[in-house]
């Protein structure tokens, strides 16, 4: 169970859907609203400002990936989406956009609950080692608020990257593997197929200016994962 003030918005259109959502994550202890519609479900997140919004790719209005991207404007929670194609390229498109996590129809209520709960304890504040700030030349990253700085410069970053550069600063000088990436950031293990990651960090190398190989911040460890690079590292 879980703290029942933890709010969860669910923007899906299909009913039966909606009705097994709530049963299933009411049972668990969430609080659960709805919405039906793209063009509502803006709004609404923004007078609500749920703990956590579950959001499916298609939607009457619009689709959720264009609510996913006008939302990251003033929502910073996290947005785990939910959709019905088989291939990757809305999954891709929609970690452009901002989204944390992806879960695929038919829904499996256990994997949808591991995935939320993952979600829930990062951006509920999983706890760090006492670190205050990482340097990476000109590159500041601040534990406690949660930032990252570049030429003292705030970088603007969605919940989900900024996990991740936490992530890597906590073992900086040092590879963090693939599977080390997944348990800590969606919960269960990689599977060798997944390209979430990789998609994550050129999102992330390209706000901070590290685009060009060989990356100064970020490193590829080949076979292995990434690495914050050490402060005097080029």
């Amino acid at each position: 169970m879980v703290d029942q003030q933890t709010h969860i918005l669910v923007v899906e259109d299909d009913t039966e859907i909606c009705r097994l959502l709530r049963l299933f994550l009411e049972t668990e202890g969430f609080v659960i609203s709805f919405c039906h519609h793209g063009i509502e479900a803006v709004e609404q997140i923004r007078n609500s400002q749920p703990d956590l919004i579950v959001l499916d790719v298609m939607l009457p209005g619009q689709d959720g990936i264009q609510v996913c991207k006008q939302i990251r404007n003033f929502y910073s929670g996290p947005v785990l989406m939910l959709t019905a194609c088989e291939d990757d390229i809305s999954e891709l498109t929609g970690f452009k956009v901002g989204a944390d996590d992806y879960v695929r129809k038919p829904i499996k209520p256990e994997v949808l609950l591991m995935r939320l709960q993952a979600l829930l304890r990062r951006s509920q504040g999983a706890k760090l080692e006492p670190i205050d700030n990482v340097y990476c030349d000109e590159l500041t990253i601040n534990f406690s608020r949660r930032e990252v700085l570049l030429h003292k410069e705030l970088v603007e970053l969605h919940s989900s990257e900024i996990d991740l550069v936490l992530l890597l600063a906590q073992s900086q000088g040092q590879a963090v593997s693939r599977d080390e990436c997944f348990r800590a950031l969606r919960g269960f293990d990689y599977d060798g197929i997944d390209r979430s990651l990789d998609m994550r960090i050129s999102s992330l190398r390209k706000k901070i200016v590290d685009q060009k190989s060989p990356h100064r911040f970020i490193k590829t460890v080949r076979g292995v994962g990434y690495m914050l690079a050490s402060g005097n590292e080029k």
